[in-house]
């Protein structure tokens, strides 16, 4: 009987975190890297990314350039306009000018991509 009553809180201790999506939380404690954007702010490159040829990396740092030239303008946009949603409204109230904007936090991905994908192209070399 006890053992199935410590083997239902294992059991719900295991899996209740994967259900409501907290794997990538509990990575985070545990401190090890996953693929993609972490809590730190830098980005880690996938598998995928990985075998990626030059000509394909640059493509993909082209998009994320344009983008970055774009997204300060959006923040700036952004910035004029009333708060779409309580946790900005809250984020521009107790943080700094540019928090709660969702084009700052996407400059701050694009930017964190595109420095992983220049140390990935001066990893494998490309000219």
């Amino acid at each position: 009987m006890r053992s199935m009553r410590v083997r239902g809180i294992l059991w719900a201790a295991a899996c209740v975190p994967a259900l409501l999506g907290g794997c990538a939380t509990m990575q985070d404690f545990a401190g090890i890297p996953r693929t993609g954007y972490q809590g730190d702010g830098t980005y880690v490159v996938s598998p995928q990314e990985e075998g990626l040829a030059c000509r394909q990396i640059k493509e993909r740092l082209e998009i994320l350039t344009r983008k970055l030239q774009i997204l300060p303008a959006e923040a700036a946009y952004e910035r004029e306009t009333t708060p779409a949603t309580v946790g900005s409204a809250i984020g521009r109230m107790f943080g700094g000018k540019d928090d709660g904007l969702k084009a700052t936090d996407d400059y701050k991905r694009a930017q964190a991509e595109s420095d992983a994908l220049k140390a990935l192209i001066a990893r494998k070399q490309c000219v």
